[in-house]
């Protein structure tokens, strides 16, 4: 404990971000806390964080939607980011970048993993070392890529292997062409064709050391759809994402089919890869004029291949309010294949008075042949401006708090060259005392 106390101490003294690139629609505080909640397992937190890691943020949403059953919003792009995009259009000569380091520890207070990574910019040309060796070059849609080529240098709506080879890609009119060659000599050979900004198809033929395969992949203003063919298999895996979003009524379709065997040259999450059909549905309805009042319904659908079940979860929620205050309502049925025979029921009041919000809530499972368990109570306070954030939540899953509780805490401090989140709870039980539960750190530092 005093080890994750002294890197705790060193963190806040140092601790500052810079937010100038891509941000995640969630951060790991966000996942800890789904995971402390019991609302995903700990396999499917470690799906959501490899996404994360690896920048495929729209993965990373996709599970959290599917796992958690949240919204996932994706922030929108800063003033700062704004003017960095502004500045990348004329590129200057001299070297910048950032180094990065993130780390993991566990209730024991021992490293789980880690990760360090340089990003470095000149010119045309970014290299990245650590958990991605690539250098590239961007230009007016052209493109190519010499060492590690993951999903987004391919521009893959499917999660891809990261392979070890060289890639073009080369604008002709409103047509792309781009090939790759790994070490291993992989090859591929693609064609895009992209009339305006809202609507695009493309295609990629894939030829791996014994098998081959195609790739189809289209994106108009309702959404995604792509098919990934493999030759000699019964059928294709297929990857699904429709939504549409009015004034009063938006929907949301998520979707993975696939066979028993899976093709060669995916990165599929687990939880995917052992589920043929991997699905979710969610619906909302919204009144801006009464009270901001909101209504969803969500549905998430999962067939295993090893077995001939259905595994199926509903949630319903209402929310009504102001900033300054907004109560919600859900209800969760755990399993619809035993009749529901488990439900979770969660309140939430909501108050937000600039710059600061603070949260109430309490979730009480029932089951009908047990009766209801404690609920648990959960006080939540942060702190919130545009070069700072400072966040506490306190929890009692036996509402008493001698037999059980947890702090989480989530740090966050930014200026121009330095970036540093830190993530840390604490938990006691009634059989163990108040000890460490997790601690997350990502620091980094922009030259």
């Amino acid at each position: 404990m005093q080890k994750l106390l002294i890197i705790f101490a060193l963190s806040l003294f140092s601790v500052a971000t810079e937010l100038a690139h891509a941000q995640p629609p969630f951060d790991a505080a966000q996942v800890f806390e789904w995971w402390d909640d019991g609302i995903i397992t700990a396999e499917e937190a470690d799906e959501i964080f490899s996404r994360l890691e690896e920048e495929n943020y729209d993965e990373a949403c996709l599970l959290a939607e599917v796992y958690a059953q949240e919204p996932c919003i994706k922030p929108a792009q800063s003033k700062s980011a704004i003017l960095t995009g502004s500045v990348q259009k004329v590129p200057t000569i001299v070297p910048h970048g950032n180094v990065s380091w993130k780390g993991q520890y566990d209730s024991e207070g021992h490293l789980k993993k880690h990760r360090e990574e340089l990003q470095l910019q000149f010119y045309y040309f970014r290299l990245r070392l650590g958990s991605q060796e690539l250098l590239s070059y961007r230009r007016d849609n052209f493109e190519a890529y010499f060492g590690q080529v993951s999903t987004l240098e391919f521009h893959s709506h499917i999660p891809l292997d990261t392979l070890w080879g060289a890639a073009l890609l080369y604008p002709i009119g409103k047509f792309r062409l781009g090939a790759f060659l790994d070490t291993s000599k992989t090859f591929n050979a693609r064609v895009t064709f992209k009339p305006n900004r809202e609507n695009e198809i493309g295609a990629t033929f894939w030829k791996f050391s014994d098998a081959g395969a195609i790739n189809v992949q289209a994106r108009t203003t309702l959404g995604q759809i792509s098919a990934w063919y493999q030759f000699g298999q019964d059928r294709p895996l297929v990857k699904i994402q429709l939504q549409s979003e009015k004034k009063h009524l938006s929907w949301k379709t998520t979707a993975y089919i696939h066979g028993d065997s899976l093709p060669l040259g995916l990165n599929l999450s687990k939880g995917i890869a052992e589920n043929w059909l991997w699905a979710s549905q969610t619906v909302n309805a919204k009144w801006p004029e009464a009270l901001n009042t909101a209504l969803s319904a969500k549905v998430r659908v999962l067939s295993p291949i090893a077995s001939d079940s259905v595994s199926a979860r509903f949630k319903m929620t209402l929310a009504s309010g102001t900033a300054h205050l907004r109560p919600s309502l859900s209800v969760t049925c755990i399993e619809a294949s035993n009749n529901c025979n488990t439900t979770e029921w969660n309140g939430t009041v909501e108050s937000a008075w600039e710059p600061f919000s603070f949260k109430a809530g309490a979730d009480l499972r029932y089951d009908r042949t047990n009766s209801a368990m404690p609920p648990k109570i959960e006080l939540g306070a942060s702190y919130r401006s545009s070069h700072a954030l400072a966040k506490l939540s306190v929890a009692f899953p036996k509402t008493n708090p001698s037999k059980g509780f947890s702090v989480q805490n989530e740090v966050k401090l930014d200026n121009d060259w330095l970036n540093c989140n830190f993530v840390f709870a604490f938990k006691k039980t009634k059989s163990q005392s108040f000890k460490p539960n997790f601690a997350h750190i990502l620091t980094t530092l922009k030259f």
